[in-house]
């Protein structure tokens, strides 16, 4: 390209899993336009909406260019990110000196998962903190996968994957509108719509379960459309007729599972009338699609956020696991193994179980419910009354990395009531979201073509060995810093070791992003340089590891598909009561192409209309008395909300769909409306995980008063 200050460079995108290979053109230093990447062995040139407006969430006029101090007024003004630091630690110290370490937490939201170096700092920091006080989003919206390997173990051979199977299932993703990262199965995150129709081109059966004729949907051979929030009833009637007709792998289960005859019982009467009764899915297409999956000779099912948001999410979680299980969807002993590890280090397969651990019994306990921590966390549902609660380990000061719980926490009110009642709130994030409005510091970080990064973390992600690095594109504004950086720098100003790839760090003399890369990739099969040789990513060759047989130590490990826990979960699914008649309607949790969470929302011309519209069927509007692009209020028993309604026929009767993460604590600001003013625990939460139901929320829906149209 022409001039001196106008040039291509080749990275790739760090707002979702899919990391998609792009092409950046910079102009006099700025970022003008992104293209997929057409060499790119994965993505092959696919990009969405967000990704290809990468320059405004680089140079929008709301990024910050130097990090934030809140002033004695309740205003913001810019401070050195050196200085901030130093008070930060100050204040921190002071917190832990006068009620202990448990007063400090940290959250770490899912931008913090896209920056290679940043969430190994985070948490390096925050060990050196000695508190328990871990939240993250994982435990707002995917904890019940968390939860099913605690109760029903894991097989360690490895799943089967999309690339080699003749049947698929998908329940509660769109990954045609939102990359479905799931189970880290690989499995439809990159470049969507043309996996599933080349999928299907090779005689690939799609099943999608969604209450909506999504995008997905709309591809798929068989789609199933229960009432929200049944998910769990509708797999325990697949499992009915995969168990009663003998479509289940005898050999798989005899050698790995221990409790088959119980699942088998606990099933027994949810037969596919009831599912008709319970789920308004019509009993001859339960039968059908448990046949297509079970007679598949390879395939899984694979869930995204919409079914471990909704009621009985523990349970629908399982009992999807389960179908694996029974259908003995997984690697075998002596087939190749599905080894995806190129800059991380090679995990041995084997064809044996990790029994079901449990430790959600035996972690620290929360004096908020006595929950327990899950995989080193507590669940983010609980944070604000964390902060809120009396007593000596109170949280006082809180930590945020990549996220904006003030958006993405149930109870809206209760949460904002929460961070405001802090006594230092810090926050990592380029812009000033709603949690930055009311932090005491924002740091303002390098965004992501402002600094070097690779794609290690991402490597459960891609469907195929694959690896990528990428230098900066443009230079960072001055006074910004990465990530990483600011939590070393921390540790060193609160007096503690930061440890990184099993090294402590030198703080006098502290790495470069570039030698931090080569320090976590140092395990990995692929040499440094031959990375840096590959602009457009570099497809690994096949490792050649094979699944290997138990040890002889673990060859007696079992699944555990109905532990007692589950089983009584199971009865109470089968036996909701029914909503409120003043709750007519059910609220469904939608994604979209242009944002991922709070990320893009507020990116100028890019969510069409800007706002966060209430979708309702044609029929359930002239129900209502509302039309199209009239306001309307949304109560729940948590909360009430206007919107501007929209007709969508693809939509079930008696479902009304929004979008997460929108709105603004800012008064008169328009930036849609934030459906957590319905979310809360009026609906109760989850044993283990004390999820509160986040989608397939009863709420009913009316023309606004005029004063509001």
């Amino acid at each position: 390209m022409g001039s001196s200050d106008t040039f291509r460079r080749t990275s790739f995108c760090r707002l979702c899993a899919s990391s998609c290979g792009v092409l950046v053109d910079v102009v006099d230093g700025r970022i003008d336009r992104v293209l997929g990447d057409t060499r790119h062995p994965i993505s092959g040139g696919y990009t969405c909406p967000k990704g290809r407006r990468g320059g405004d969430l680089v140079h929008g006029r709301d990024r910050l260019t130097t990090s934030m101090r809140r002033t004695a007024t309740g205003s913001h003004q810019a401070v050195a990110v050196e200085r901030a630091v130093t008070d930060i630690a100050d204040r921190l110290r002071t917190i832990v000196e006068r009620h202990g370490p448990d007063a400090v937490a940290l959250f770490m939201g899912t931008q913090q998962n896209f920056a290679a170096l940043t969430g190994p700092m985070a948490r390096a920091w925050f060990k050196g903190t000695g508190s328990h006080k871990l939240f993250s989003t994982m435990t707002i919206d995917q904890s019940a996968k968390w939860v099913v390997t605690e109760r029903m173990g894991t097989y360690l051979g490895g799943r089967q994957r999309f690339a080699d199977s003749d049947v698929w299932l998908l329940v509660g993703t769109n990954p045609v509108v939102s990359g479905n990262g799931g189970d880290g199965d690989g499995a439809v995150v990159q470049n969507p719509s043309v996996t599933l129709r080349s999928g299907r081109e090779r005689g690939l059966r799609l099943i999608v379960i969604d209450p909506r004729r999504t995008e997905t949907a709309a591809l798929a051979d068989i789609h199933l459309a229960p009432r929200p929030g049944t998910d769990a009833v509708l797999f325990a009637g697949l499992l009915h007729v995969v168990l009663a007709e003998n479509l289940y792998d005898t050999q798989f289960c005899d050698r790995h599972v221990g409790d088959l005859s119980e699942l088998a019982a606990a099933v027994s009467d949810v037969n596919p009338a009831v599912v008709q009764r319970l789920c308004d899915v019509d009993a001859d297409d339960v039968t059908a699609t448990a046949r297509v999956f079970a007679r598949g000779t390879r395939g899984m099912a694979t869930s995204g956020t919409g079914l471990c948001m909704g009621p009985h999410s523990n349970l629908a979680e399982h009992l999807v696991a389960a179908l694996n299980v029974v259908c003995g969807r997984y690697l075998r002993e002596g087939e190749p193994a599905d080894d995806r590890a190129v800059l991380m280090r090679h995990v041995p397969a084997r064809a044996e179980v990790a029994p079901p651990s449990r430790g959600h019994e035996h972690g620290f306990r929360s004096r908020v419910g006595g929950v327990r921590t899950l995989r080193g966390e507590l669940p983010s549902s609980i944070l604000a009354d964390e902060i809120l609660e009396p007593g000596p380990d109170r949280v006082r000061a809180l930590i945020v990395s990549g996220g904006n719980p003030a958006a993405a926490l149930p109870d809206r009110a209760k949460t904002l009531r929460a961070l405001r009642s802090l006594d230092l709130l810090v926050c990592v994030d380029p812009r000033m979201s709603d949690t930055a409005r009311l932090a005491d510091y924002v740091i303002a970080p390098t965004t992501m073509y402002e600094r070097p990064d690779h794609t290690a973390i991402m490597e459960p992600f891609f469907p195929q060995p694959f690896a990528q690095l990428t230098s900066a594109v443009v230079a960072p504004p001055p006074g910004v810093i990465d990530d990483w950086r600011f939590f070393l720098h921390l540790a060193t100003a609160s007096g503690q070791p930061a440890k990184f790839a099993g090294r402590i760090l030198d703080p006098t003399e502290p790495p470069t992003s570039e030698q931090m890369l080569a320090m976590m990739a140092g395990r990995g099969r692929v040499a440094w340089n031959d990375l840096i040789a590959a602009p457009h990513g570099h497809l690994a060759e096949p490792s050649g590891a094979v699944v290997g047989p138990p040890l002889a130590q673990n060859s007696g490990h079992r699944l555990q598909l109905m532990p007692d826990d589950v089983r009584r979960e199971l009865h109470a699914a089968l036996t909701d009561a029914a909503p409120a008649a003043r709750f007519p309607l059910l609220l469904t949790v939608r994604r979209i192409r242009e944002a991922v969470n709070s990320t893009g929302t507020r990116v100028p011309g890019l969510v069409p209309g800007g706002t966060n519209p209430a979708s309702l069927h044609p029929d359930d509007m002239a129900d209502i008395g509302t039309v199209d692009g009239q306001t309307v209020t949304i109560r729940s028993a948590s909360g009430v909300i206007r919107a501007i309604a929209r007709a969508d026929a693809t939509l079930a009767r008696g479902t009304v769909t929004m979008t997460h993460c929108f709105g603004s604590v800012d008064p008169g600001t328009e930036h849609g409306v934030n459906v957590n003013v319905l979310t809360g625990t009026h609906n109760g939460v989850q044993s283990i995980n004390a999820m509160p139901t986040m989608t397939a929320i009863p709420v009913a829906v009316a023309p606004a008063p005029e004063e509001y149209t």
